[in-house]
C-alpha cells in the first residue's frame, strides 16, 4: 500500500479537514484539532507565515502550484523554493491529518 503523502505533487489539490480551531498569537498561527466538544491540547500545531497563507489557501479548489504563485506574488522568493516549501508544509499537515487530498 503506497502512503498518500508520497504522492502529493504540486498538481494536488488538498482542503483542511473539518474540525479545527484556528487562532493567530503574535508572529504565529496556532491549529488546534477539535475532538468531540472539546479542544485536543495533545494535538497543538504552530505554523509560520507561510504556512499560515498555504493553511488559509487551502479550500479544495486550487492546487499547490496555483497556491504557490499566490506565494510568489506576496514574497520575494524563487519560484523552486516557493514549492519545495509548499510540498514540505502539505506533507507536514497530512502526516498530521489535518488535511486531505479532493
Amino acid at each position: 500500500m503506497t502512503d498518500q503523502t508520497n504522492m502529493i505533487e504540486l498538481n494536488s489539490v488538498y482542503k483542511q479537514i473539518g474540525d479545527i480551531v484556528t487562532r493567530k498569537v503574535m508572529d504565529e498561527t496556532l491549529l488546534v484539532p477539535i475532538c468531540g466538544n472539546l479542544a485536543s491540547m495533545d494535538e497543538l500545531y504552530t505554523l509560520n507565515e507561510t504556512g499560515a497563507f498555504i493553511w488559509q489557501a487551502l479550500d479544495g479548489k486550487r492546487t499547490l502550484a496555483e497556491i504557490g504563485q499566490q506565494l510568489e506574488q506576496q514574497y520575494d522568493a524563487p519560484m523552486e523554493i516557493i514549492q519545495e516549501d509548499v510540498l514540505e508544509i502539505i506533507h507536514g499537515l497530512s502526516d498530521a491529518g489535518l488535511v486531505v487530498s479532493t
